[in-house]
């Protein structure tokens, strides 16, 4: 039978006549005409409509054509009936896909206005911020848009279902994929069922049910293609739904960082009224409501079953966290009571329980944290965003008393490996223990208590918790930094100095002075700004208290580096059963270091401390400069730098697009800071390199004086030119804006200097081919003298009246160079031996020279020498040389080194019956020119 009227209307089209409103066209059959993010300017486009076929009467008539198609099944034989129910249950499917396609449409749509809607505002705040400055309608602005935003993440929080729907319908397209009859071939399919249904052709009704099967299966062909089309177009509906809220989230971060710049010191409520104290007890009765914590139950519940895989992760975290932190304090207190690493050295033992100290601190205000991170992230509610502040606010606290409480616990860090006597040091840490306790839960309900009904008990019930518990904070430091009698008064005695112990009192009036300036600004209505102000210095104490801990281990991980790295590491320590024994020997800079030792030492510990402080001030003022927004303005921008970019990014059919954008980046007076410094420590470490080569290298490897003074060229050259580098990124210098005026200052330079030039490449030829050591006596074309230095550019040449010529190393190359090796300050000794013929002559050759490189007077550089003469029919004579120093008797140390050649060689039988007569000696001028000749013999005579 043909399919009816009304399946015929209500049968799907191709996508290119989907849709009737902005949001709900798709993908694949527009682009003009659409709504997506657009990277390059960060605003949406809408795009124009076209017909949907998603709308409520397209949805009615497929209900329409389901009822026919469940009615066809009741009433059919098998085969009918069965193909009947599978097309209704099909078109059931598309019309579920159709009802999910039109609420993601509504949510595109939200989410697009919202996004909007943002960007407009963030454009108009950051204008107005601009034009007229902070002002207080302004500030009152933002707040307003601060707590906007809260409510927006929690709207926005409802779309982060995009993946696993998007995983779902794909799993349900594959199924929609493999039907296997589906209707592409009617006939044969049709054929094939009533095969499978036992129906023959010569059957009376077969013609009728045939009919029947090959209409159905041509209307599921239609809606197994429709519902394919559907799939697609709501897949990507999903990956607009995603790019959108992508892009509004990082839009609000921006806003909300812009937000949180600028509202500190402005007045978040009324100053404190006898009205806050009647509506104390409204307050706390809604802490308690019952429906709170049955709203956060319910929410926690969808959260874990949005995401059960991070909250799996959170717990598994947790637990690892609590692990360690329990194995960390067994072992700082076992290090502590000399339970475990009793053979290690003091320095050792103070480093594991400094770190060990640090890991056990960070625990529980680690838990906190990740706890606080889960809620707000993923799925949230009001209910858990407001949970996720209080826990937030109540991990900084525990950081800010935990670091001390395990730093004063028994047999903890400051009571085994710091040498001072805190008398009330047991007293203090209990006390910490409990008071801590309190705080922390007080910064979690005060916290709470402000966020609930949109900060309705801000100004009354949070407002009296947070006064009670800077109260409560400024006792504790009065008890703390007392002047006299205080808990911490012997540790700034030992370790503060003359000078902060003078000034002690300053100290504890900042300490109590701060809680309470908190809780002035607090009554006055300035509760944000002193939350914000409470946040910063926690975060500042902290890791002034984490430095402060680590500090020895630092010290004493540096100089033990620096000792393996420089050779000097003191010999290990000998022991008895009495302990560890002092070291008598002493310790000594010389020898591997020599003179240079403690100069490079102090120049690097100079560098090191100047690293800490500036990291230190950068630090800081990147912590506080939001609480004191007017500081920028001491940092103006001297010139603006742009750059062309290019940027890939993937739109929601997952096809990357790539554009060039043009960046622009502002250069600061801190920039230019930022670029002195840099240029300052390269010109540190280049004066340094010397000594730190010595110190480093030449103890592992054996260099020559030229090969060391290249490298130390070479190694300044680097750090210059890195240093250089890094000062012009900073400054905005880019080699597409300097390459030309590069080229034409090398053109221009390579005419000008040409000479230059060659005599650098004859300095490298000579750092390279070594024609000449330092020490060698040369003649350089009319020039004659020993080599004093050699430098990249010229050789230095030193005579024997003391005067000094500066050679271009070109000359090297284009000039005939003698090398007269140590002639006028060394002699040769001459000395031939007779051998057996047992031993091949290589052999023989090889030990005589390494026999002669033994002795004390033997120089090494010129090598000895040792070659053979001659061969004759029972003997074979070698010919050895050696060099010693100017000022020897030449013929008896000859004699005496023949004699030990002599004696070596008979101990192993190879020395022959019959001795040769030894050569001449010849006066160690004799190779010299004959003017050299003469000037010796004119220095002889005046002498």
């Amino acid at each position: 039978m043909t399919p009816p009227a009304l399946v015929q209307s209500t049968t799907l089209v191709n996508s290119s006549s989907i849709s009737s409103r902005p949001d709900l066209v798709p993908r694949s059959a527009r682009y003009s005409g659409s709504t997506f993010y657009n990277e390059q300017d960060n605003r949406p486009r809408i795009a124009v409509s076209t017909p949907s076929p998603y709308r409520i009467n397209g949805i009615e008539s497929a209900h329409q054509v389901a009822e026919r198609f469940r009615r066809l099944g009741e009433n059919d034989v098998d085969p009918v009936a069965r193909v009947a129910i599978d097309n209704a249950s099909y078109v059931e499917q598309w019309i579920e896909l159709a009802e999910l396609h039109a609420d993601l449409s509504d949510r595109v749509y939200d989410a697009t206005s919202k996004l909007n809607k943002t960007t407009s505002d963030l454009d108009d705040i950051t204008a107005k911020l601009n034009h007229y400055g902070l002002t207080p309608t302004i500030g009152m602005l933002l707040r307003s848009r601060r707590e906007q935003l809260d409510q927006w993440q929690v709207d926005d929080s409802s779309n982060l279902f995009a993946s696993q729907e998007l995983a779902r319908s794909r799993a349900q397209q594959l199924e929609i994929e493999m039907v296997r009859h589906d209707g592409s071939n009617a006939v044969a399919q049709a054929r094939e069922l009533l095969d499978s249904a036992g129906i023959a052709s010569t059957a009376p009704a077969f013609s009728e049910i045939n009919s029947q099967l090959q209409t159905l299966l041509r209307e599921r062909n239609e809606w197994l293609t429709t519902l394919r089309q559907s799939y697609q177009d709501y897949q990507q509906k999903l990956g607009e739904l995603d790019s959108t809220t992508t892009a509004a989230a990082s839009l609000v971060t921006r806003y909300r960082t812009l937000i949180d710049r600028h509202i500190t010191w402005i007045r978040s409520g009324s100053p404190l009224a006898v009205s806050d104290v009647k509506r104390l007890g409204q307050g706390m009765s809604a802490l308690f409501d019952s429906s709170r914590s049955a709203a956060f139950g319910y929410s926690i519940q969808r959260k874990w079953s949005s995401s059960p895989v991070e909250g799996i992760g959170l717990i598994a975290s947790i637990i690892l966290i609590a692990f360690l932190r329990w194995r960390a304090k067994i072992a700082v207190i076992a290090v502590g009571e000399r339970r475990r690493m009793k053979d290690a050295t003091p320095d050792a033992r103070k480093v594991v329980a400094s770190v060990l100290t640090v890991v056990v601190a960070f625990a529980f205000p680690g838990i906190l944290f990740l706890i606080a991170r889960w809620l707000s992230n993923g799925y949230v509610s009001e209910s858990t965003l407001n949970a996720s502040s209080g826990i937030y606010a109540a991990s900084l606290v525990a950081l800010m008393v935990e670091l001390p409480r395990q730093l004063l616990r028994g047999s903890g860090f400051v009571e085994k490996h710091v040498d001072v006597e805190l008398p009330r040091r047991e007293r203090a840490s209990t006390y910490l223990k409990v008071i801590g306790l309190g705080l922390v839960l007080a910064a979690y309900v005060v916290t709470l208590v402000g966020e609930m009904d949109h900060g309705a008990w801000r100004d009354s019930t949070a407002r009296f918790g947070f006064l009670l518990a800077m109260a409560l904070v400024a006792w504790t430091a009065h008890l703390s930094l007392r002047p006299a009698g205080g808990f911490l008064e012997p540790l700034i005695a030992k370790f503060g100095g003359s000078v902060i112990h003078r000034i002690r009192f300053v100290i504890y009036f900042a300490g109590i002075g701060f809680p309470l300036a908190m809780m002035v600004l607090s009554a006055l209505g300035y509760s944000f700004t002193a939350y914000e102000l409470i946040q910063k210095a926690i975060f500042t104490m902290s890791s002034l208290l984490v430095a402060a801990t680590l500090w020895p281990a630092a010290k004493i991980l540096s100089s033990q580096a620096w000792a393996m790295l420089t050779g000097a590491a003191p010999a290990k320590a000998e022991r008895d059963r009495y302990g560890e024994l002092p070291d008598t020997a002493g310790s000594s800079v010389s020898g591997v270091l020599g003179e240079h030792y403690l100069e490079l030492k102090h120049h690097l510990a100079f560098l090191c401390q100047c690293a800490l402080v500036f990291g230190a001030i950068v630090g800081i003022g990147w912590l506080w400069i939001d609480i004191f927004p007017n500081v920028r303005m001491g940092n103006p921008v001297v010139w603006n730098v742009q750059d062309t970019v290019t940027q890939s990014t993937t739109d929601a059919s997952g096809q990357t697009i790539t554009s060039s954008v043009v960046e622009t980046t502002p250069v600061t007076v801190v920039h230019l800071l930022l670029a002195a410094v840099t240029l300052f420590v390269a010109f540190q470490l280049a004066k340094l390199l010397p000594a730190l080569f010595d110190a480093l290298v030449l103890q592992r490897v054996s260099f020559d004086e030229a090969m060391e003074h290249f490298s130390l060229v070479l190694g300044r050259f680097l750090l210059f030119g890195i240093g250089c580098f890094i000062a012009c990124k900073w400054i905005g210098i880019r080699w597409q804006t300097i390459q030309w005026l590069a080229v034409g200052l090398t053109i221009g330079l390579g005419f000008g200097l040409q000479d230059m030039v060659r005599n650098l490449f004859g300095g490298l030829i000579v750092l390279f081919e070594k024609p000449a050591r330092l020490g060698d006596f040369i003649t350089v074309g009319n020039v004659r003298g020993r080599v004093a230095a050699q430098r990249l550019r010229t050789t230095v040449l030193s005579d024997d009246d003391g005067r000094e010529v500066i050679i271009p190393n070109q000359n090297f190359v284009g000039s005939e160079v003698v090398n007269w090796r140590g002639a006028g300050r060394l002699s040769v000794i001459p000395l031939e031996v007779a051998v057996s013929r047992d031993e091949r002559p290589a052999d023989i050759c090889r030990t005589l020279t390494e026999l002669v490189i033994e002795q004390d007077e033997v120089l090494l550089t010129p090598t000895p020498q040792a070659t053979l003469v001659c061969v004759g029919k029972r003997s074979q004579r070698i010919e050895v040389r050696a060099w010693i120093e100017e000022g020897q008797n030449a013929e008896n140390y000859r004699d005496s080194l023949l004699r030990i050649v002599r004696r070596y060689l008979s101990e192993r039988n190879l020395l022959a019956k019959t001795q040769p007569t030894q050569p001449p000696m010849l006066d160690q001028f004799d190779t010299l020119t004959d003017d050299s000749r003469r000037s010796r013999g004119k220095r002889n005579r005046v002498a």
